[in-house]
């Protein structure tokens, strides 16, 4: 990464930090409760002579000091300026909770209704998501919270999400034990339903927020600077199919295999993901059915810090199905059906990608004969898959699945049928293959 990149990132994380302590300043100043992690900070604020933001300082360097303890002296060594470079990232942060603060305070009175609490307080919410996507999208540093929580979850070895979860909950128990020491156990101050609402809202925010802010990557990149040289990857030929649910992507994936000649993979890369990744075949199933990983990721999964900073379960398998789909294109001629294999071998001049679609009914007449499910099942099936795939793809490459720019060919399966979608895409394919490589 050239200097002037790199100064382009530490840029905008600054502007992010200003942003997030923004945020919680219009979140806390609504009077309906505070974010999880300023929780205790803010009862500690309302009864000990300190603002919120001086309290949010101690509190960082708190957390700082035991990031510093928890290591061992090798490790101390290798993250030292990690740990150091929060104390510059924390002032600015605390400053603009204080300044966030002063501000209200002088243009808007402190006995607002209910409903323009709301609102402020829906409004601060999407101003500390919109900030903490900058902060991912920067890439270049972590706040002291985050860090903690990363360092807890290598020596711990849980996912990142699982110990955030329980950091935030114990700062939220934390908060209503002080408040009732405070107030003689007659009130609980700084958690109320905005508390809950910010804990269960911003990561989903950031979520959304984060494909469509990722054109700001392309701005943070320095055109001038020299890529280094890697050795081009060697890829076979390979034909990924993208699919709506109920146009027999399986089915014509195994046909353009056996016309071909080429391997095909879709459920049997289950076993390969698995060896990858170190989870067990029922664990890969199991997190690839559609009803289940959804709300694990709503849940459980932390969408404020980078990818590569909070590993889930389900960006573990992302980056498992990575390494074995490229792998497998290194290999021999193939089929690939799902999993964001076009996405994944982008670099692969031998890859025809094909997205395969049909109109509703034609959809549910396939179910019924082929997977001899009526048609109600079928159209929530179809409603609930179509829609996980879609987010999935959204997440990790942040296009739309349905965007036929991601292809070389879109095939209507419902007009064509499966043997001429088939032989449409084999003939269409050998023109963009490279020959020498064919099987």
């Amino acid at each position: 990464m050239s200097k002037k990149e790199l100064t382009k990132r530490y840029a905008l994380f600054l502007l992010s930090v200003l942003i997030n302590g923004f945020g919680i300043a219009v979140i806390t100043f609504a009077h309906v409760g505070t974010t999880p992690i300023s929780s205790s900070n803010y009862v500690l604020s309302l009864h000990c002579g300190l603002t919120l933001g001086q309290f949010t300082f101690l509190f960082n360097v708190l957390l700082i000091i035991s990031q510093y303890l928890m290591l061992n002296k090798q490790e101390r060594k290798e993250q030292i300026w990690n740990i150091i470079l929060q104390v510059p990232i924390t002032v600015p942060f605390c400053l603009a909770i204080d300044l966030g603060m002063t501000v209200l305070h002088s243009l808007l009175p402190t006995d607002l209704a209910y409903i323009f609490n709301l609102c402020l307080l829906i409004s601060g919410t999407c101003i500390l998501a919109f900030g903490i996507t900058l902060a991912v999208i920067a890439d270049v540093s972590m706040v002291s919270g985050e860090y903690f929580v990363k360092i807890v979850a290598q020596k711990t070895h849980k996912e990142f999400g699982v110990i955030k979860t329980i950091f935030d909950v114990s700062l939220v128990i934390l908060a209503v034990i002080l408040s009732l020491i405070f107030t003689g156990f007659t009130q609980i101050e700084g958690v109320r339903e905005g508390t809950v609402i910010g804990a269960l809202c911003v990561g989903p925010l950031v979520r959304v927020f984060l494909p469509r802010l990722k054109w700001i990557s392309i701005y943070l990149k320095d055109k001038n600077s020299v890529p280094n040289q890697t050795p081009t990857a060697h890829f076979c030929n390979v034909i990924t199919i993208a699919r709506e649910y109920g146009c027999g992507g399986r089915i014509i994936g195994k046909m353009i295999a056996q016309k071909l000649g080429y391997e095909f993979y879709d459920t049997n890369l289950i076993e390969l993901i698995a060896k990858e990744s170190g989870f067990s075949e029922q664990t890969v199933s199991k997190n690839e059915e559609m009803d289940s990983a959804l709300l694990y990721e709503m849940i459980m999964q932390d969408y404020t810090v980078p990818l590569n900073k909070s590993m889930s379960r389900q960006d573990m398998l992302y980056v498992a199905s990575s390494k074995v789909i490229r792998n497998i294109a290194s290999k021999h001629n193939c089929v690939i059906v799902g999993r964001c294999a076009d996405y994944i071998l982008k670099d692969n001049p031998n890859c025809y990608n094909v997205f395969l679609f049909a109109d509703t009914d034609k959809k549910l007449d396939f179910c019924l004969k082929e997977y001899h499910e009526a048609h109600d099942v079928a159209f929530e099936k179809m409603q609930q898959i179509d829609k996980r795939r879609a987010e999935h793809y959204l997440h990790y490459t942040g296009k739309n699945i349905k965007d036929p720019h991601n292809y070389q060919l879109c095939v209507d399966v419902g007009t064509l049928g499966l043997n001429n979608s088939c032989d449409l895409i084999c003939d269409l394919a050998k023109t963009k293959l490279n020959p020498s490589k064919s099987a």
